[in-house]
């Protein structure tokens, strides 16, 4: 039924970025067959740049018809800000906590695809079988489960980021609590109006056929009273242990780093670096590590793969040892450089996306 998404190469990516029309983007972004990019599991995984996408975008359109899907690029950036200046804060409430939490579980109901809201669980099978989402989904997925049942953002978090090939934790996890009102004091609502509005199914008479706001108050439907743990586990592929040649130059790759221009023409070798300290922590289901190493060698050839902890490569003889900086590499030795960003003149804790865009807008 759903196709896995395919790992591509940079030229293929910027075809697919230089196809974008984003006065069509902004326009029917909101419908879940809107003209959305879908470049965010290649966003994430640190093959496309920010800035590429929009410089690209300025190349073939005008800044104007550009400003909404530039906007939205800006989530990112501003996700990946506060994940910087507050560190593991991200995975616990910014600064709202609500005294209402009905449990720390998953709404069994939501993760099993059985809510009976039928474009809510036809997304979960997707979810399942891909590891994508359209972000409206993803924002009624965590509203039903937060702000209707009850349950605390961040397991139901964990089990979101389980699932998603472009699982980025910042903007992850900073979502949920966009949705649930700990990182701004409103929290984000859905009914089954919006639902019918923003896809192609019809539906009425259903639990969630309630005004917006009455979904912050009423009680919690029978159908999403049960609750559970969620055990999860990463299955790590099979790969042959890496060996490092006395003083050769090494780049180190992350999940989240696969930027092929990195150290551009540079003769060394290139490690994909899967710490498995990370990923017990956050784990993710084998759809997303497939999607990893599929795409990490779709875009760097001879890309070798690595296991385990930084500790567990033999670094202390490479000649050099390079890598570009992520919240995970913060204690890696070598050198780190700086990721390309929209708005590097932006940097630091901002409490609110709009205090954020207020900074930006007024920078030079």
């Amino acid at each position: 039924m759903y196709e896995p998404f395919p790992a591509r190469t940079y030229e293929e990516l910027l075809e697919l970025v230089d196809g974008i029309d984003p006065v069509a983007y902004a326009r029917t972004r909101n419908h879940l067959d809107g003209a959305v990019t879908q470049l965010s599991p290649y966003i994430t995984r640190g093959v496309l740049s920010l800035p590429t996408i929009r410089d690209r975008l300025y190349e073939r359109h005008a800044p104007a018809d550009c400003a909404k899907l530039v906007q939205e690029l800006a989530w990112r950036e501003y996700f990946q800000n506060v994940w910087a200046a507050k560190g593991d804060a991200i995975f616990s409430d910014l600064r709202f906590s609500r005294e209402e939490w009905v449990h720390h579980e998953l709404v069994t109901a939501v993760v099993t695809g059985t809510t009976g809201i039928t474009v809510l669980d036809d997304a979960v099978a997707e979810l399942e079988a891909t590891g994508y989402l359209h972000n409206h989904t993803r924002m009624w997925l965590a509203s039903v489960a937060c702000n209707i049942a009850g349950a605390h953002w961040y397991e139901m978090g964990r089990w979101l980021y389980y699932h998603l090939i472009d699982g980025d934790p910042a903007s992850n996890f900073c979502s949920w609590q966009w949705v649930a009102g700990t990182s701004v004091n409103k929290q984000y609502t859905v009914n089954q109006a919006l639902i019918n509005a923003c896809s192609t199914r019809t539906q009425t008479a259903t639990w969630l056929d309630v005004e917006r706001d009455a979904t912050l108050s009423m009680p919690v439907p029978d159908v999403l009273v049960a609750h559970e743990p969620y055990p999860l586990q990463t299955t790590y592929p099979v790969v042959e242990p890496v060996a490092i040649e006395p003083d050769a130059h090494v780049v180190l790759h992350t999940p989240w780093t696969l930027n092929p221009h990195f150290a551009d023409g540079t003769n060394a070798e290139r490690i994909l670096v899967i710490d498995t300290e990370w990923f017990t922590r956050l784990p993710v289901s084998e759809v997303v590590m497939d999607f990893i190493v599929r795409q990490g060698s779709a875009v760097l050839p001879n890309l070798k793969v690595h296991i385990g902890t930084i500790d567990g490569l033999a670094l202390q003889d490479a000649a050099t040892l390079q890598y570009e900086e992520h919240p995970t590499t913060v204690t890696w030795p070598g050198t780190g450089t700086p990721r390309a960003k929209l708005f590097p003149s932006v940097s630091g804790y901002y409490p609110s996306f709009f205090k954020y865009w207020q900074a930006v807008t007024r920078t030079p």
